[in-house]
C-alpha cells in the first residue's frame, strides 16, 4: 500500500512540475509577442523622428547637430559613428560647407524582438554645397537601421544603407 501512495504522490509531483512548466513557457510566450508587437508599434514613428535627426546638419552647426544625434545611438554604435564623424563628416562638411537636410518618406519594421529590431527607412536628402549651391544634389537612399532597447529606451544599434 506504501509503494502505490509514493507512487501516485511521485506521478502527483511530475505532474504539477510539467503544468508549471507549461504555464511558464506560455506566461513566457505571451511576453515576447507582447514585446514583439510593442516594438513593431513603436518604432515606425521613432525612426521616422530620430532618421533625420541623425542625417540633417549644417556645416555652421555641424557639431550641435550630431550631438543631437549621438544620444540616439547605443554606447558601442556611438563611439564608431563620433569617430567617423571628427575624422570625416565634421572636417568635409567645413571644407565643402555641405548643408544636409534629410526627410523619411516611408518607414517599415522588418522585423521585431522584445528588444531588438530591425526598421526599413526611406529618406530623401538635399544636399548643398558651396560649388552646387544653385543647383543641390536630391538623394534618395534605402537604410536598415538596427535598435536595440536599453534600459527601456530604445537606441539605434547600427545604420546600414541598402
Amino acid at each position: 500500500m506504501r509503494w502505490l501512495v509514493s507512487g501516485i504522490i511521485g506521478l502527483m509531483a511530475v505532474a504539477f512540475v510539467s503544468l508549471a512548466a507549461v504555464g511558464g513557457g506560455l506566461y513566457w510566450q505571451r511576453v515576447e509577442t507582447r514585446g514583439e508587437q510593442s516594438a513593431r508599434a513603436e518604432l515606425g514613428p521613432l525612426a521616422q523622428q530620430q532618421i533625420p535627426t541623425v542625417f540633417t546638419y549644417d556645416y555652421k552647426t555641424v557639431e550641435r547637430n550630431l550631438i543631437d544625434s549621438y544620444n540616439l545611438l547605443t554606447p558601442d554604435y556611438r563611439r564608431e559613428f563620433e569617430q567617423r564623424a571628427n575624422a570625416d563628416i565634421i572636417p568635409q562638411a567645413r571644407e565643402r560647407e555641405v548643408v544636409s537636410q534629410a526627410n523619411v518618406v516611408g518607414v517599415g519594421v522588418l522585423n521585431a524582438q522584445r528588444n531588438s529590431a530591425a526598421v526599413m527607412v526611406y529618406i530623401n536628402r538635399t544636399v548643398s554645397e558651396k560649388s552646387n549651391r544653385d543647383q543641390p544634389i536630391y538623394d534618395g537612399a534605402r537604410l536598415r537601421v538596427e535598435y536595440e532597447r536599453i534600459d527601456g529606451k530604445w537606441l539605434i544599434s547600427y545604420i546600414t544603407p541598402i
